[in-house]
């Protein structure tokens, strides 16, 4: 089964919707990230498979300046 993510890509400002494979019979944990090609950049994110925010996002929505991934 499958299931869509949606999140906004921090070098375009696009919105980006990503489908996931959601094989487990269980919810995973909601600090679990997967990582997810860009349609929009090209660049790898690490995407929460539960909320669509990226890794070192505020819960603000804006993206937290302290912690800076390279691609």
């Amino acid at each position: 089964m499958e299931r869509q993510i949606l999140f906004k890509c921090p070098r375009t400002g696009m919105i980006v919707q990503h489908r996931l494979d959601d094989d487990r019979a269980e919810t995973p944990p909601e600090n679990t990230h997967v990582s997810v090609r860009c349609p929009a950049c090209m660049a790898l994110h690490f995407v929460n498979s539960t909320t669509g925010k990226l890794l070192g996002q505020a819960s603000s929505g804006q993206p937290d300046r302290g912690l800076r991934l390279p691609d």
